[in-house]
């Protein structure tokens, strides 16, 4: 007979077989370095209003609710990228901070997003020299990158192991990446094909349970969900898309359940995870997984960090040491706004937008003044454009219509410089097909803001021929008025950096007069000069940009056509009886 000691223990393992493991998996998303508490309206946070419950998230209440998790129970906290960029903060102090405010919320595992390249190759290096958890991302070709590649922290995967069973971490990141960031020279590998390399390599070596990690949207993890047939979670970002069941705790409007269930060609169910952005909420889910690594249980649902959250002490007085720089820019009135200046992603992204004109009109306003000495013509770029994906934020009148340094820091945190160049006139109709076209799919942040121009767009027309009009302002007149862009013509156009070095897909110099210069500005000090030389502004959605319905043939529009038809069909109806 065997010992009693021996029996409990073959008990143990037996049970161990059964049941698998449960954890709790906690996960942010675009964070977007909101270190401080957001407001309802994604604006800066005032005191008063976060007592009054009116303000959510913040890295202090993240790691309290991430403390009380793992208190709890066995724990995993995943991040899918894009902590970089977004409030003042990361514009004065970089991904050095980011690298320590992670450190304190300790994630078993993070995601590269597209603005963790932001600011370059070299500085990603620099952060990635100073987090002390993984970074993975398994889509990366990093050959002509050796520096990036000899990073100790990035790596295609990580294994875990909880409660002695393994589970392994994928990372990707969305293969256009080279496109939406600053110039490097990584080759971004296809999501699902490189997921499914790696997620052979992990099965050969006993890890059956894996979580895709990575930052490429929610259709893109959906997509990944369906055909990576070893993967089991996925936890996404970059769409900043709301999931939840159930009813929603704040006015956000939900995009889809939480989780979303993918089912697999052979049945198999896989969960895809997002949790908004900015720390507003943290993603919470239970799993079990059997001992074969099929998932068997789970429940969950984002939660919002609202003011029953304390934040945690140390991460207060962390941000209380670096304070006063960002409290000298908050206190920094650079101009008056007697309207809301709607930044919003989702407005700039699908059509004009009045702050995408003002901070376009800036960006002409600074070659004007920097040609004043060139009497010839008012100026020689009439033309302003900005990437709707560079406006981060819209900006409140509140009771004074102040607009601080800090409030543009936090519309612009990219920190882009401008660019003169002198484009045909059939370029500038493909940059705007093209721009046309971005807005029909899930990349909205390529949209065009403009100042300068007067655009239609018919969209029952096929790619590529969906201007239907196009008038520039002059720059060579008497007295500026709009006139029908001429194919053969050549028009000044003042841009950002990004733009000009091919972002979104974009071509914005001339192959065969390519003429360049630097204003020697950034787009934020275009504006912030602009505001303050203007003192109040109050821009207004002015018709820059024209979207026109789809065209029905009828005399009578849509109502005729349903009309005929209705018609005929009581007609055909008829003659049956």
């Amino acid at each position: 007979m065997l010992p009693p000691l021996l029996r409990w223990i073959i008990v143990l393992l037996f049970l161990r077989w059964i049941h698998g493991v449960k954890f709790m998996l906690m996960h942010t998303n675009d964070m977007h370095a909101w270190f401080d508490p957001i407001s309802a309206k994604g604006g800066k946070c005032q005191p008063v209003d976060d007592e009054q419950g009116q303000c959510f998230g913040g890295f202090g209440r993240v790691a309290t609710a991430l403390e009380k998790a793992r208190n709890s129970g066995p724990t995993i906290y995943l991040n899918a990228g894009d902590t970089f960029q977004g409030t003042p903060w990361f514009s004065v102090y970089g991904g050095k901070m980011v690298a320590e405010l992670l450190n304190m919320l300790a994630p078993d595992a993070m995601a590269l997003g597209v603005h963790e390249f932001d600011d370059g190759v070299p500085k990603l290096i620099e952060f990635l020299e100073l987090v002390n958890f993984p970074v993975v991302s398994g889509t990366l070709n990093l050959t002509h990158e050796p520096k990036l590649a000899a990073c100790a922290k990035l790596m295609e995967y990580k294994i875990l192991n909880l409660n002695e069973t393994l589970i392994g971490v994928v990372g990707y990141i969305r293969s256009d990446t080279k496109q939406r960031t600053q110039p490097n020279n990584v080759i971004y590998k296809r999501e699902i094909s490189s997921i499914n390399k790696i997620t052979k390599i992990l099965i050969q070596n006993n890890v059956n349970i894996i979580i895709a990690l990575g930052h490429s949207g929610y259709q893109a993890d959906m997509d990944i969900a369906m055909h990576c047939p070893d993967v089991d979670i996925v936890v996404g970002g970059q769409s900043h898309t709301f999931l939840y069941s159930g009813r929603v705790p704040d006015k956000d409007v939900s995009e889809g359940p939480y989780p979303t269930i993918v089912i697999k060609p052979d049945g198999r169910k896989v969960l895809v995870l997002q949790a908004y952005a900015y720390t507003k909420y943290l993603g919470k889910i239970n799993l079990e997984f059997d001992s074969g690594g099929n998932l068997i249980y789970f429940n969950g649902n984002p939660i919002l960090l609202d003011n029953t959250f304390q934040p945690r002490q140390d991460i207060q007085e962390y941000l209380e040491k670096y304070r006063q720089v960002i409290k000298d820019m908050e206190n920094h009135v650079v101009g008056t706004t007697t309207v809301f200046l709607n930044g919003d992603r989702k407005s700039c992204g699908l059509g004009e937008c009045n702050f995408g004109n003002i901070i376009a009109d800036s960006f002409v306003y600074a070659r004007v003044l920097e040609t004043m000495s060139d009497r010839s013509s008012w100026t020689d770029a009439s033309i302003g454009i900005i990437n709707a994906g560079a406006i981060r934020a819209s900006i409140e009148p509140g009771e004074t219509g102040a607009i601080t340094e800090a409030d543009v820091v936090m519309v612009l945190p990219l920190s882009q410089e401008l660019f003169y160049t002198r484009i045909s006139g059939a370029q500038l109709m493909r940059a705007f097909e093209h721009s046309a076209y971005l807005r029909s799919t899930d990349n909205t942040g390529g949209f065009l803001q403009v100042s300068g121009l007067r655009l239609k767009f018919n969209y029952s027309h096929p790619k590529g021929q969906r201007i239907t009009e196009i008038k520039a302002l002059c720059s060579s007149c008497q007295i500026p008025h709009y006139e029908n862009v001429i194919p053969e013509n050549y028009y000044g156009v003042v841009l950002t950096s990004f733009l000009l070095h091919g972002g979104e897909g974009y071509n914005f110099i001339d192959s065969r007069k390519p003429t360049v210069q630097n204003l020697s500005i950034l787009d934020r000090m275009a504006v912030i000069r602009y505001l303050q030389e203007h003192k109040v502004i109050y821009p207004e959605r002015e018709g820059r940009i024209m979207m026109q319905e789809r065209v029905y043939h009828s005399s009578s529009g849509r109502r005729g056509l349903v009309s005929a038809i209705l018609f005929a069909t009581f007609l055909y109806l008829a003659s049956k009886l």
